[in-house]
């Protein structure tokens, strides 16, 4: 898998996340096109960047403990050259 398909992925994980939306772990799985396995692998990079996310028996979903998001994009700034 390429490094732009497993940012894809991150990304749709944390909309996934920030919305409730998850289901459980198969259905999370599912929903993202890669095993178990590689769901919580890729849990763990995201949590492993600060994401306190945990999964609520009683929303059926993964969440984040606090209000944020993930970001996995270049931002340009105004710099000046050497």
């Amino acid at each position: 898998m390429s490094t732009m398909e497993i940012i894809t992925i991150l990304k749709r994980m944390d909309q996934l996340i920030g919305r409730q939306s998850t289901g459980g772990p198969e259905d999370f799985a599912s929903r993202l096109g890669v095993s178990e396995r590689t769901m919580y692998n890729y849990l763990a990079v995201l949590r492993g960047l600060g994401a306190p996310i945990h999964f609520s028996r009683s929303c059926n979903s993964y969440l984040y403990f606090e209000k944020g998001r993930i970001r996995l994009e270049y931002d340009k700034q105004k710099h000046s050259h050497c």
